[in-house]
């Protein structure tokens, strides 16, 4: 006759060691939901062109800083300022040659640029009200930073300038 062992049943429970495989999936799951965070700041947020001739500029670039020398050659100097208007803003830009003197007779332009959002972008052209002082009214849609693109054509010379104002 065999005699079969048997080893007796443990009351004790199983530890099943699931927090392991939990802490896995949690952290995957963080992961994910990072990654499609950045994804949608990225594509709905600003785009970084500034420009829509973006590959024109770049095959113009050598003429680009060729207009540059020549306009930092004639030592014109700017001096801008923005201020309220009213429900708009008046746009003064104070225009002098490279002795302080006020220079007149100049056509300017210039395009008011959004750094965050080229959808706020204007271009204005800025009439004289006093000798070397040139002027225009703007509706500036938000406050806060704008660049200042300008530009003035006199005679043969072109010149150009770009500040940063805060506007409060």
């Amino acid at each position: 006759m065999m005699r079969s062992s048997t080893l007796p049943a443990s009351n004790a429970p199983v530890r099943r060691s699931l927090w392991i495989p939990g802490l896995f999936i949690g952290l995957m799951l963080i992961v994910v939901a990072v990654n499609g965070t950045m994804i949608f700041f990225a594509e709905h947020t600003f785009s970084g062109l500034d420009t829509e001739k973006y590959y024109q500029e770049g095959i113009d670039y050598n003429a680009t800083l060729k207009d540059a020398a020549t306009s930092a050659a004639l030592g014109w100097t700017a001096k801008a300022s923005i201020e309220p208007n009213g429900a708009a803003y008046t746009v003064r830009v104070a225009i002098g040659d490279k002795n302080g003197a006020p220079l007149n007779g100049l056509h300017v332009s210039l395009h008011l640029v959004r750094p965050v959002s080229t959808a706020m972008d204007q271009l204005l052209d800025l009439k004289p009200i006093e000798p070397g002082i040139y002027a225009a009214n703007a509706k500036l849609p938000a406050l806060g930073t704008w660049e200042l693109r300008l530009e003035a054509t006199g005679g043969k010379a072109t010149w150009q300038s770009t500040q940063r104002l805060f506007v409060k």
